[in-house]
Order: structure tokens, then C-alpha cells, then sequence
């Protein structure tokens, strides 16, 4: 399985909040609820940064409040992307490593375990030791 762009993901889930769930699994329900709920800590943030704006005793040129409030928002939405893209691309790894490392009840010829057990070590699946001792059986079951 192919993964996600990491820094893909979190550029569009600053663009449209909720939309990291959509491009990195394909959920169509967390999208949806995501964007609702994204959209409305956006709307929240900018009343609360008009509020603070507004109040007499703060003197901040205009807008300066409400962009930082905003800033604070989109990053962690790109931070929020990024990170469903990365776990995301743990689980395939660790399902990939998962598949690589079953073992072989297909009833192979004993070359062909052999040539699998040579392909996982050289992909820095298996250590040496394990390879060896795997080797020591297939060698062993081959007699």
C-alpha cells in the first residue's frame, strides 16, 4: 500500500479543516464532523479575538489580536493533518512488516523459503541471527 504526504495532509486540513480525514482514509463521516467542528472553534476564535480587540484596555492595532488567534488555530490544524497522515503511514508500515514476516504455510520448495529469507534480511527485516536460524530449519526440514 502506497502512503499519505504528511505535509500534504496538513496543508489541506488548513485549507478546508476536516479535510486531512478525507485524503488520508477516506471517511467521509469524520470529515464532515471535523469540518463542523473546526469551523466552529474558527468562528469562536475570531469573536473571541474581536472581543479582546475591542475591550478599552487593550490598545492593539487592528486586526492583531484576531490574526494571532487565527495563526494559533491554522497551525495546529496543519499539526492536526500531519499527524493523521503520519499514523496513518505507521499503520501501512507496520501491517507491510506484519505481512513480510508471516509465516510461509504455502508449502514452498525449500529454494524459494530460502530466497524469502535472503530478501527479508537484505530489506533489514530480520537480523542475522534470525536468518540463520531460520535457515537452520528450512536446511534441516529440506533432509
Amino acid at each position: 500500500m502506497k502512503g499519505t504526504n504528511a505535509l500534504l495532509a496538513g496543508f489541506l486540513n488548513m485549507l478546508i479543516p476536516g479535510s486531512s480525514n478525507l485524503y488520508v482514509r477516506g471517511d467521509w463521516r469524520k470529515f464532515i464532523l471535523s469540518f463542523i467542528g473546526y469551523g466552529f472553534m474558527i468562528f469562536v476564535t475570531i469573536l473571541i479575538g474581536n472581543n479582546i480587540q475591542y475591550l478599552r484596555e487593550y490598545t492593539l492595532p487592528q486586526g492583531l489580536c484576531t490574526g494571532g488567534l487565527l495563526l494559533a488555530v491554522f497551525a495546529f490544524l496543519f499539526h492536526t493533518g500531519m499527524k493523521e497522515a503520519s499514523i496513518r503511514n505507521s499503520e501501512i508500515d507496520s501491517a507491510a512488516h506484519y505481512q513480510s514476516m508471516r509465516s510461509d504455510t504455502s508449502g514452498d520448495d525449500p529454494v524459494a523459503k530460502l530466497a524469502k529469507l535472503q530478501r527479508q534480511r537484505d530489506q533489514g527485516l530480520i537480523s542475522d541471527e534470525q536468518q540463520e536460524t531460520k535457515k537452520a530449519e528450512i536446511e534441516s526440514k529440506r533432509k
